[in-house]
């Protein structure tokens, strides 16, 4: 009986070197051996042992370990935050002014910011998406939304202009005896665009007539919004565009708010406008004196057209449009993300601003405040309606 046990474990120990001899080279064996029994063995009787193959291999794998040196952190000496601007204004201006901004972020937040001008807002949206982890770009409303569109970027602040508003609107004026009373109207119509480029004053309103079938006949591109407003007066036009500002209410009480007051509130005091002592238009007065302060396009053709105010009116607004913006890349740090709105309003209200972001010869903002990234879906409809693919509107030198 030994002899034949021993014999056994001979054959099948020879037949698994035959089998793996026989296979492709290298061949590993893993073999696991189970004793049953108690682990101290002194009996002579023959011992069972089954051999379990549990994995064979029979092709080389190699190995590869990659090790490559660990990138700095976003914010460090060596890869610093990078604050992007396209050429609003002379590259060495924006350089000066800008650092302005770059160190005063650095002292808050110990943080290292450098400053980048690029050739245009394009580039700026680039940089954005091929680094979101470390970059910041201030840009335009249409720049915001390509941005998001193209990679995820996040606005975080508007800017607040010299005029106190953080949006822009575009108005179309008709005169008060055509028959125009809806949109629909204005099919086949002439239009005069004061600024081609426009979102508020132009493709704004491109995008709303397109979305319901409306097709205006001839647009003519005019320089500037008096030109504008003078031929929708004068009858050289059916209709034209421009540039809305919302009146100041008697005694500055309450700001005019859009969508809920009329563009014309003013109307409902029955009196035409007229010119103040100090040069604004006014109904009744200045808003001191309990009047109202007339301020969109029409005012500037006052002086040599008074009767522009009674001879024509607003038929619509454009939505409201966001203001200049700042977006950070979508991978930036999410504690420099949540601290950069609220950092830079700060900033905008300290007498720092005054000599970079609020310098007359840079934007001249009067302060930035927090993004509703809400308020950048009129500006996607646009996008979205005309199906630009190109870079148009975006700032260049």
């Amino acid at each position: 009986m030994r002899r034949f046990w021993g014999l056994a474990i001979v054959v099948i120990v020879f037949g698994l070197v035959a089998a793996c001899a026989s296979s492709p080279a290298p061949t590993v064996v893993e073999v696991t051996r189970l004793v049953p029994g108690p682990t101290a063995v002194t009996s002579t009787d023959p011992i069972e042992v089954e051999i379990e193959v549990t994995r064979v291999v029979t092709e080389t794998v190699t190995l590869v370990e990659t090790v490559s040196a660990e990138r700095p952190s976003p914010g460090s000496a060596e890869r610093p935050f990078q604050l992007l601007f396209a050429p609003v204004v002379e590259t060495a201006v924006i350089s000066r002014r800008a650092q302005v901004l770059a160190d005063w972020l650095t002292a808050q937040t110990g943080q290292q910011f450098q400053v980048g001008v690029l050739d245009n807002e394009q580039r700026v949206i680039d940089l954005l998406c091929a680094a979101p982890a470390e970059t910041i770009g201030f840009l335009t409303a249409v720049g915001v939304a390509l941005a998001n569109q193209q990679c995820g970027a996040q606005v975080v602040s508007t800017a607040v202009q010299n005029n106190g508003l953080s949006w822009q609107a575009g108005m179309i004026v008709v005169r008060r005896d055509s028959n125009i009373t809806s949109l629909a109207d204005l099919d086949g119509k002439s239009w005069a665009i004061p600024d081609a480029a426009s979102v508020p004053n132009n493709w704004y309103f491109q995008a709303l007539l397109a979305a319901q079938g409306i097709e205006p006949g001839e647009i003519v591109t005019v320089p500037g919004d008096n030109t504008a407003m003078l031929a929708v007066l004068n009858g050289e036009v059916d209709f034209a565009t421009g540039t809305y500002w919302p009146p100041i209410l008697p005694f500055e009480m309450r700001d005019w708010v859009f969508g809920e007051d009329d563009p014309e509130i003013w109307r409902q005091t029955g009196a035409s406008p007229s010119r103040s002592g100090v040069g604004f238009v006014v109904v009744l007065g200045r808003p001191d004196q309990g009047g109202y302060r007339v301020r969109d396009a029409r005012s500037g053709v006052f002086d040599t057209n008074e009767a522009i105010f009674d001879e024509t009116r607003i038929l619509t607004l454009s939505a409201a449009i966001p203001a200049d913006s700042v977006a950070v890349g979508g991978a930036l740090p999410f504690s420099l993300a949540q601290q950069l709105g609220p950092l830079l309003t700060e900033f905008a209200a300290s007498a720092a601003c005054a000599e970079s972001l609020c310098a007359p010869d840079f934007y001249g903002w009067l302060g930035l405040a927090t993004a509703v990234p809400a308020s950048y879906d009129p500006v996607h409809f646009v996008i979205d309606t005309l199906g630009w693919t190109d870079e148009a509107l975006l700032i260049t030198k």
